[in-house]
């Protein structure tokens, strides 16, 4: 091969647009040149993937068997870049077409073209990565660009920024490789700098290549950490501006040996836009925060100036603390009345009330310690630092980093400004400098707020006793004049409670008699005499006296009450009259609290205002007293009136000459419904009877005499017998007095009565019938069974003639026999059953009840189906009452059926119970009525045909044996009535 034609076969590998291409392209030539049916390059850069190509068919490279195969390998044959495989037809190859040396100077050209490329491609991504200086990206987008540019050179596993805090001894590390994976979370940490790679970085100002990172050579916290995740080989390239290292790019790989010295060249090349982007945007967010800084100082010291409050400022400061430094919440404890503690007086963004409630002592824990040497503390980690003193809170709030800075004005400690965060390290020495100063304005702030309270506190109480003198020259209502004095007491003192205690003036014994928040159940409880407890000293000394903490004063005559409502502090004052304490007004708070003597004597103040009002409610009782006597009699007369009205058990009504209702009393308008005033009476009744009783009432009226009539009314749905009495009322002209008596229940009484007569007499006659029957029965049955005893005797009873003979006469005994048991049942059932119990089989009682109902011809049309259950328990009833029951119900079934139909009676047992279920094939029972069946009286026969009293008798006889009946019905499909009662139980005494 000519030197031209060799050139000839590089032109396309020069000139492709990629080292791929050009390797594809290249092969193709050298594939036609030698006659091969096909062939394979592959290229293997340093450090970085091999690079294939093929020609011709695919199958004769991956399975060359059968052929002529020539592979040549391509550059120095001390280091060779790859391999050139040629596939013959069959016939060998034609390798003088080849010149020698092809393969050393294709792989050199190779080589040279890879270089060119990686150079292109490195200045391209250089290019791209400082495009970004100008642009508005943010950090993350800037770290995933370079991260992305930087894999296109070199091959790694992972990539972070570390960037070095001088301040604190530690790097940050950024997880670039999570920022470069859509929906990745980077997990960011903070490492020690000491015996890290990045410590001697730092310290050369160089890159740092790690083949092993197992070896002995590397620092033990690198080496530890890096080991731990698996990787193998490292490279570190310093991120470097102006004033020096500031950080390093860190690659990593799970390969030993995986970075040469190209691979750290082309990292450090980058890193060098990358620290510039990175320095130009801490500069741009440093401005950016230095001017919100500012205008959050401008803004912040104008918003917590234009409220004078002490809660407002506090709370706006605690919010702005937030705002400023970036913290996650804020917290201003403020020195008490004594200098010795720290109380939390605002708090934000805190999630337990234990931060918001906390008080220190001046010295103790991180804010304490701030407030006692008057400097800023800073902690990077709580955890770790031996001053956090509620370890507990701290943990239950995530807190890890905390900055404390003192609050004053004018050299005078008011108390500590406290931010936290739930990060570590999350503050700075700038962060701790814009706190400080930031610190100076609140300072201010708080004491003027202070100073407005004081004055505006002045005024509340002049004003307090403005209106407490008011409430009592205005009123004498002592009950309004009192709680005007406690509320005032409440709000200008700022307790959480206030109450008014009278002295006894017979017994001496001092109780509750008002109280604004506790309830009357509690207060009424408390019984002192003058020297008792903390109240009791105060009415007994005549001054004022006080507990700062009820939980601990051996002096609390009841201890247990303040701390179930959570109080913890009292003042008392005395109510004087004259030179005695009539009682004594106190307030009380939910902290331990030591009263002033400013407060002390605003009580006392309040406290003389309210005996006062004792007093003028003492001489208004007793003028009451007496107007009160003077109108009793009268009240008493007007109530004895209006009681005997509303007592009487009639209706009353007072009507007008127009029949209109002008007083009706409350039996009145339950006999006849709502009864209006100004209704006319009339109208109260059905249309058919109004113009009856109107003409009625109006013949009362014109005769001036008193007339009675009876009607039968429709009311509510009952029919009702009632009875009218109208009579003119004396001295009041044309206005009458109508007397309404319901006396529907004793005509239903009349009338059963009546009834009850004739079913008694009934009764007798069928004994009396049944018992003359018997002995004819008796005579029959006897005549029959010697008849059949005399054909035996006399040997007649085998003749053929007299075989019939013999038949007819059993016949005639067996019937004999059954009406005689026929008349018995009669008996029994018709004789008064007593209230003897014993234990009784409820199926033989099911079956006797049958034997009476099949004999009646009302019934020949229906079937009697028993399916009783075998092995019964007993019950203890009285068998006649059961049988009345069981009669009373089967007819009614029998009944509803018309005589024809079948019932079907069960018997079971179920659990403690024994069950007798009556289902018949009846038209049912209507829903509206089913819930009344068993009310005395209510029947749906027409009358002549029952009484109503059948199925409420029978409740009662089951009821009183500890039973029930219970009801199932279907309208149209038929009725289930169960006769409930328990099983095996012992006779009453």
């Amino acid at each position: 091969m000519t030197t031209t034609r060799f050139a000839d076969l590089l032109t396309p590998l020069v000139g492709a647009p990629s080292i791929e291409e050009g390797l594809a392209r290249t092969l193709r030539r050298v594939v036609a040149l030698t006659g091969a049916a096909a062939g394979a390059v592959v290229f293997s850069p340093p450090h970085a993937k091999p690079i294939a190509a093929t020609a011709g068919p695919r199958h004769l490279t991956r399975d060359p068997a059968g052929r002529h195969v020539v592979q040549i390998p391509l550059g120095a044959s001390t280091r060779p870049v790859g391999r050139l495989t040629l596939v013959g037809r069959g016939r060998a190859l034609k390798r003088a077409a080849l010149p020698p040396g092809f393969g050393r100077e294709l792989g050199t050209a190779i080589e040279q073209v890879w270089q060119r490329q990686r150079r292109t491609l490195r200045t391209t991504v250089l290019t791209e990565i400082t495009r970004l200086l100008g642009s508005s990206d943010s950090l993350d987008d800037v770290l995933s660009a370079f991260a992305n540019g930087l894999a296109r050179l070199v091959d790694f596993d992972a990539v972070a920024v570390l960037l070095f805090d001088a301040e604190r001894g530690e790097f940050e590390v950024l997880d670039v490789t999570a920022r470069t994976v859509p929906g990745r979370i980077a997990r960011d940490v903070r490492l020690p700098l000491e015996h890290t790679l990045l410590e001697r970085v730092v310290a050369s100002g160089g890159p740092v290549r790690v083949d092993d990172l197992a070896a002995a050579s590397v620092p033990a916290a690198s080496r530890a950490t890096l080991g731990a995740r698996g990787w193998r080989s490292a490279a570190l390239v310093p991120l470097v501006t102006q004033g020096g290292v500031f950080g390093a790019v860190s690659l990593v790989a799970a390969r030993p040996g995986a970075f040469d010295d190209d691979a750290v060249e082309s990292a450090t090349e980058l890193a060098q836009p990358l620290a510039s982007a990175i320095e130009q945007r801490r500069l741009l967010d440093e401005s950016r925060r230095r001017a919100e800084e500012l205008a959050a100082l401008y803004a912040t010291s104008q918003l917590i100036t234009a409220r004078l409050d002490v809660a407002s400022v506090l709370d706006r400061i605690s919010r702005s603390v937030t705002a400023l430094i970036g913290s996650t919440g804020c917290g201003i404890g403020l020195l008490d009345a004594t200098g010795t503690r720290l109380v939390h007086a605002a708090a934000h963004g805190y999630k337990s009330e234990a931060w918001r409630a906390l008080a220190l002592p001046v010295g103790e824990g991180l804010m304490g310690r701030c407030a006692e040497i008057g400097q800023p503390i800073r902690v990077d980690d709580v955890r770790r630092d031996p001053r956090s003193a509620r370890r507990d809170v701290d943990e239950r709030e995530g807190i890890r980093s905390m900055l404390c800075v003192p609050l004053r004005v004018g050299g005078t400690l008011l108390g500590v400004i406290s931010a936290f965060s739930t990060r570590p390290a999350a503050f700075s020495a700038h962060h701790q400098r814009v706190l400080e100063a930031f610190a100076e304005q609140a300072g201010i702030s708080i004491q003027n707020a202070q100073l407005f309270e004081q004055s505006v506190h002045r005024a509340r109480e002049t004003r307090a006793l403005l209106e407490a003198g008011r409430a009592v020259t205005a009123s004498l209502d002592f009950e309004r004049t009192v709680r005007v004095i406690m509320e005032q007491a409440k709000a200008v003192l700022g307790v959480h409670s206030c109450g008014i205690m009278l002295k006894d003036q017979e017994t001496g014994i001092i109780s509750s008699v008002a109280s604004l928040d506790l309830s009357e159940e509690l207060v009424s409880t408390v019984r002192l005499r003058p020297g008792q407890g903390v109240t009791g000293m105060a009415v007994a000394e005549r001054r004022p006296m006080q507990s700062a903490d009820l939980w601990s004063d051996p002096r609390v005559r009841y201890p247990e009450l303040p701390r179930a409502q959570g109080l913890r502090s009292l003042l008392a004052a005395p109510l004087r009259v004259g030179d005695d304490a009539i009682g004594a007004i106190i307030v009380l708070r939910r902290d331990v609290h030591e009263f002033s003597p400013d407060e002390e004597e605003l009580l006392m103040a309040l406290a003389d205002q309210a005996a006062i009002a004792v007093e003028h409610a003492r001489l208004y009782k007793q003028l009451e007293a007496r107007v009160a006597e003077r109108t009793r009699e009268l009240d008493q007369q007007k109530r004895f009136v209006e009681v005997v009205l509303e007592t009487l058990p009639l209706g009353v009504f007072v009507l007008d000459a127009g029949l209109a209702i002008v007083r009706a009393n409350r039996a009145g308008a339950g006999a006849l419904g709502e009864a209006p005033q100004g209704k006319p009476f009339p109208a109260l009744l059905p249309a058919a009877r109004a113009v009856e009783v109107e003409a009625f009432l109006r013949a009362a009226i014109a005769n001036r005499r008193v007339e009675t009539v009876e009607h039968e009314l429709l009311v509510g749905g009952d029919a009702r017998v009632v009875r009218l009495t109208v009579a003119p009322l004396a001295g009041a002209a044309a206005h009458v007095v109508l007397l309404v008596a319901d006396v529907t229940r004793a005509k239903q009484l009349e009338r059963q009565m009546l009834l009850t007569e004739r079913l008694t007499t009934a009764g007798r006659l069928a004994a009396g019938v049944a018992h003359e029957l018997n002995n004819p029965l008796a005579t029959i049955a006897g005549c029959a069974e010697a008849l059949s005893a005399r054909l035996v005797e006399s040997g007649l009873a085998d003749r053929p003639e007299l075989a019939d003979f013999r038949g007819y006469l059993r016949l005639i005994e067996e019937e004999a026999f059954r009406c005689k048991e026929i008349t018995g049942s009669l008996l029994q059932f018709v004789r008064e059953p007593g209230d003897r119990r014993a234990p009784t089989d409820l199926n033989a009682v099911v079956q006797k009840t049958i034997e009476l109902l099949s004999h009646q011809s009302r019934f020949a049309g229906s079937r009697f189906v028993t399916e009783p259950a075998d092995g019964l328990p007993e019950v203890l009833i009285n068998e006649g009452q059961f049988r009345q029951v069981f009669l009373g119900v089967a007819s009614n079934g029998l009944e509803a059926m018309e005589g024809r139909g079948r019932l079907i009676i069960r018997t079971r047992a179920i659990r403690d119970e024994v069950e007798v279920e009556f289902e018949d094939e009846g038209p049912g029972v209507p829903e509206e009525i089913l819930g009344r069946i068993f009310d005395p009286f209510f029947t749906t026969k027409p009358p002549g045909q029952g009484t109503g009293l059948g199925l409420a008798i029978a409740q009662g006889i089951v009821a009183d044996h500890g039973g029930r009946i219970e009801v199932q019905s279907r309208p149209g499909k038929g009725s289930v009535f169960r006769v409930v009662v328990p099983a095996g139980r012992h006779p009453r005494p």
